[in-house]
């Protein structure tokens, strides 16, 4: 093969692998990031859960404008459990920056912005995590991890479990998508340094083998001068000289188009499957803020004791000594509470019976965290559910978790503005961590709520217009 008819099929392979990734692979790519993230919070939730780690005082104090990591040096042992907190938590802020604000397209994930996910995803070795991991930050993440796994809590040991082998197998997929990019990256770079800068060269076949570091040389010239503004790579003018000029290359132009092929895409079938997957990932999150939900509900269940300690009148007695008498369950307790709409925004007044509101969610809590394990009995039935029942869970999801969530909102300044007694005040339980994860879960479910639709609605005007593959 000439050189020009291997720069056309080089150009042509690349436009179209080009456009694959960005249809395919890439929202592929986007896709494994979430899922390495919500398997990496599930993680992090049950050692915050266990009191293990602590929230980082300083989490939204760190401004982050482009993808990095937290730091990677050495500390010492009484300082191993500040240092590992506050890198457990930056670790989940770069995530969360990554999957809210990058574009997963071949143009904006340059070679720079790869070595940046690349290194972000191995900051934790997840692929082999052991206690005896070379790397510091790993091996005192999987020494936390195994304190959990030897005691006696199944259900929290199953959720790490499960998260970890997610996280091993995300990890292995996001690399071998990263190293696909960077092969594209490396051949429009290659094929650009052929067009540009060796188009107006006399290269000798002999000395661009025998004379390699002398003919890259000249080829830094050339492209200095023709585009001043790039970088030059001496290693991709290397591999340029061995696959235009040595014995091996047309085995090695053979490897490079064989390498820039793109599988035969399965439109319909794909796209049906790909709806429910849509919908089980947004009731994923919604599962994964069980422990929050429960969490809450404790706490609140806390502060009501509380406030019952600080009323000390004599006719409350009274009324607890006769139900208590004649064997009557309590009364329900009710609050009148302020709390602000998180779709409207505005302040508004409600009366909260807290009795039931507590046993509601309760339920809810259980109900969810049962779920948290995908080997258990309702993750099961959720995954075998239809679509339309799938959905339906998903929406259900959504309210209560809205709804929940503004009632604690009331609740938390209920129980702040209400106990008042300095004996008792100081020990009142804020639940801000708690509203913070239940409003990030709802809100990233009615996203994927959306996504869905949207991808429903599309498909469904496609085939309206006849275009049978939509």
């Amino acid at each position: 093969m000439d050189g020009a008819s291997y720069l056309q099929q080089l150009d042509q392979a690349l436009r179209v692998k080009i456009d694959y990734m960005d249809r395919v692979e890439l929202k592929q790519l986007k896709d494994d990031f979430k899922l390495f993230q919500t398997a990496y919070q599930a993680v992090y939730n049950v050692l915050l859960r266990k009191g293990l780690i602590h929230e980082d005082p300083y989490k939204y104090e760190l401004k982050i404008s482009e993808v990095g990591t937290p730091p990677e040096g050495p500390f010492t042992e009484s300082e191993k459990m500040d240092q590992l907190c506050v890198r457990l938590s930056q670790f989940d802020s770069y995530l969360e920056f990554l999957n809210n604000y990058y574009q997963f397209s071949v143009d904006f994930l340059t070679m720079g912005r790869i070595k940046r996910l690349a290194a972000l995803t191995k900051y934790f070795n997840f692929v082999q995590f052991t206690e005896n991991s070379p790397h510091i930050n790993t091996r005192y993440l999987a020494e936390l991890v195994t304190l959990i796994r030897k005691g006696s809590d199944p259900l929290s040991g199953g959720i790490l479990n499960e998260s970890l082998l997610q996280l091993d197998k995300t990890t292995k997929k996001i690399f071998a998508a990263l190293k696909t990019l960077t092969l594209v990256h490396k051949e429009r770079y290659k094929l650009e340094l052929r067009s540009r800068a060796m188009a107006g060269m006399e290269i000798d076949r002999t000395q661009a083998v025998t004379h390699k570091d002398d003919v890259v040389r000249k080829i830094r010239q050339r492209f200095a001068e023709l585009a001043p503004d790039k970088p030059f790579y001496p290693e991709l003018a290397e591999e340029v000289l061995l696959e235009d000029y040595s014995a091996e290359s047309d085995a090695l132009r053979d490897a490079i188009i064989r390498g820039l092929g793109v599988a035969e895409e399965k439109k319909s079938q794909g796209a049906e499957k790909n709806f429910k997957a849509i919908i089980l990932e947004g009731a994923r999150i919604l599962v994964g803020a069980g422990f929050q939900l429960g969490d809450a509900v404790q706490k609140l269940q806390d502060n009501q004791v509380l406030l019952e300690s600080q009323d000390r009148g004599f006719m409350t007695k009274v009324r607890k000594a006769l139900r208590q008498m004649f064997g009557r369950k309590s009364e329900h307790v009710v609050h009148e509470v302020e709390y602000i709409d998180p779709v409207s925004g505005e302040r508004k007044n409600d009366v909260v019976d807290f009795t039931e509101m507590v046993e509601n969610a309760g339920r809810r809590a259980q109900s969810l965290s049962a779920m948290v394990s995908r080997s258990s009995a309702a993750s099961k039935r959720l995954e075998g559910a239809t679509e339309d029942q799938a959905y339906k869970f998903l929406e259900k999801g959504i309210e209560d978790l809205q709804a929940f969530y503004r009632t604690f909102y009331g609740l938390e300044e209920f129980f702040k503005g209400t106990i008042t007694d300095p004996e008792f005040k100081g020990r009142v339980r804020s639940i801000g961590v708690e509203l913070s994860s239940i409003k990030n879960a709802f809100i990233k479910a009615n996203q994927k709520r959306h996504e869905y639709i949207a991808q429903k609605e599309e498909v469904e005007q496609m085939k309206r217009l006849g275009i049978r593959d939509a």
